[in-house]
């Protein structure tokens, strides 16, 4: 009885002792653990291709404008290699592009007023044919209606900063305003040049300033630019 009481002390004596071993801890190789999925932030911003700043642009500019075509220069379809046509804005000699007749288009309805001085209707995208501007011929627009060209207008101009982009939906509105002396240019819906008032162009554009994607003025020189 004795014995099992000092059994007991004993047993008791050990439990009740704290615990001095440490937890073996890693060693120090002089960096700091990080928080779960912060690890590797480093790395992957210098491994993103951007350069210091991380914005990627490179060192080659891009045009800004809209996509324009830039075709050989024709007048009719046959001056056009095969499975192509000769559409887009202006109806001058020289200012149409020659496109392919095949390729993908929108599948609304726009209307536009012919280089023949009548009305046809064709994609908004992919017109089909040469024409002077999108929307009716005859100069019936009022103040203040939706135009693309200032010979729509009752007043002879198309204003507003809506013209800019060669879209279905860009458009200006028809009005009357003081514009300035000065002489801008503009890169047309056909990627030639124009210039007019630095505040009314006096119809639709793809941007203001020279085109910056030149177009080839004819399929010999087109080939000979691709050999």
């Amino acid at each position: 009885m004795q014995r099992a009481l000092v059994l007991l002390c004993l047993a008791l004596t050990v439990s009740a002792c704290p615990n001095t071993a440490s937890t073996p801890q890693p060693p120090d190789d002089g960096h700091e653990a990080s928080p779960a999925g912060e690890a590797g932030d480093a790395e992957d911003g210098a491994s993103d291709g951007g350069g210091e700043d991380g914005d990627g642009d490179g060192d080659g500019a891009q045009p800004t404008g809209p996509v324009l075509p830039n075709g050989a220069l024709c007048d009719t379809d046959s001056d056009c290699a095969e499975g192509q046509l000769c559409e887009g804005a202006g109806c001058e000699p020289g200012q149409g592009r020659c496109v392919d007749s095949e390729r993908m288009c929108t599948r609304d309805l726009a209307e536009y007023c012919g280089c023949d001085g009548q009305v046809f209707r064709g994609s908004g995208s992919c017109p089909g044919a040469r024409y002077a501007y999108r929307g009716p011929c005859d100069p019936a627009l009022e103040d203040g209606e939706p135009c693309t060209d200032g010979r729509q207008c009752r007043s002879g101009q198309c204003l507003g900063d809506g013209l800019e982009g060669c879209t279905n939906g860009a458009q200006g509105v028809c009005g009357v305003s003081e514009c300035t002396a000065d002489l801008a240019t503009y890169c047309g819906c056909n990627n030639t040049e124009f210039q007019a008032s630095g505040s009314c162009p006096d119809r639709q554009f793809g941007y203001r300033g020279p085109c910056e994607v030149a177009a080839s003025t004819s399929e010999a020189e087109r080939e000979e630019k691709a050999e």
